[in-house]
């Protein structure tokens, strides 16, 4: 019989090394721009169809959360208030209303600590890419979305959804593992939704940053501004570096 117990409790240790092998914590603070906590803040990591790959994280009334989750690479993280959330018919006073943060490819290897800034511009679908033989840069792919110009598109309806500012409107800061980059050049394009329904994105050619890290990927923030209307938001994206033989 003591045999047994010592053998159970040999099996139950391994199974609890084994699961925090195969995990990570992650934890951190979501505010607005002014540092003010903001609570009841879902944290969704999600696979490459949007469903939940673990159950949402809660902030507190302080704007914490703290989980362990699954290591692994997930197709985004996002973090939205859904009473706040306007998309989904938010009955809260339209200046009261937020969008949401995204972090794209999010690789969890190891304990992250991400404190999260969001109110009503939503860094979408970022993407980043280096174009051989070109001058050394990198591409980045955003689509800014301010929920001010939502909301007036929302009162007249056109093919033509511009929830991105003009170049001369939108204030731009780019960042690679902490260091802000030059931004080379900022190219308003066309993006269609579907053949009947088309928005504004941009290419943003950035610069190498200085610094190289040991980490085998970058992470890098995007932080956004309307500056015909205040909206602001940033977003993030893990680029894992290329190896080339």
């Amino acid at each position: 019989m003591k045999k047994k117990i010592i053998s159970l409790m040999l099996l139950f240790f391994a199974v609890g090394a084994w699961a925090q092998n195969d995990s990570i914590n992650i934890s951190g603070r979501v505010t607005d721009y002014e540092g003010n906590p903001l609570d009841s803040v879902s944290i969704f990591l999600q696979r490459s169809d949007f469903s939940d790959a673990c159950p949402p994280i809660l902030t507190d009334k302080n704007g914490y959360y703290k989980n362990r989750i699954p290591k692994g690479k997930y197709q985004s993280m996002s973090a939205l208030n859904m009473a706040a959330y306007s998309v989904t018919g938010s009955t809260w006073a339209e200046k009261d209303q937020r969008l949401e943060f995204w972090a794209w490819d999010f690789i969890a290897n190891r304990d992250t600590v991400l404190n999260i800034q969001y109110h009503r511009m939503e860094a979408y679908g970022l993407r980043v890419f280096r174009i051989p033989g070109a001058t050394p840069s990198y591409v980045i792919y955003v689509r800014p979305m301010s929920l001010t110009r939502y909301q007036k598109w929302l009162k007249n309806k056109t093919p033509e959804v511009l929830l991105a500012p003009s170049p001369e409107n939108l204030d731009v800061k780019v960042t690679i593992d902490g260091e802000e980059v030059a931004i080379l050049m900022k190219q308003e394009i066309k993006e269609y939704f579907d053949p009947g329904e088309y928005g504004n994105a941009y290419l943003l050619t950035v610069d190498l940053p200085k610094k190289k890290t040991k980490n085998s990927y970058s992470v890098f923030k995007v932080v956004l501004k309307d500056l015909e209307n205040g909206d602001k938001g940033e977003g993030l994206y893990y680029l894992e570096k290329e190896k080339y033989y």
